[in-house]
């Protein structure tokens, strides 16, 4: 059975990849943001949703691993 302060370090360090993975596919949408310049060049262009779900995505776990390790404290 694995102590509940591993599991929380566990989570932190898992936190910390996805973090550092979101910050890094923003800057790729930060690339595309001025080569569509209007909302509708932005939703017509298919890597820069697949970009921004994915962005979505990430925060999704990044706040379900912080709530989980703050369930832990």
């Amino acid at each position: 059975m694995i102590a509940q302060d591993e599991r929380r370090k566990a989570l932190q360090a898992v936190k910390r990849c996805l973090i550092k993975a979101h910050d890094e596919i923003e800057g790729v949408a930060d690339l595309f943001a001025p080569l569509l310049p209007t909302e509708y060049d932005q939703a017509m262009c298919r890597e820069y949703g697949t970009v921004c779900r994915t962005l979505g995505i990430l925060e999704e776990q990044i706040a379900s691993i912080g709530n989980q390790i703050n369930q832990l404290k």
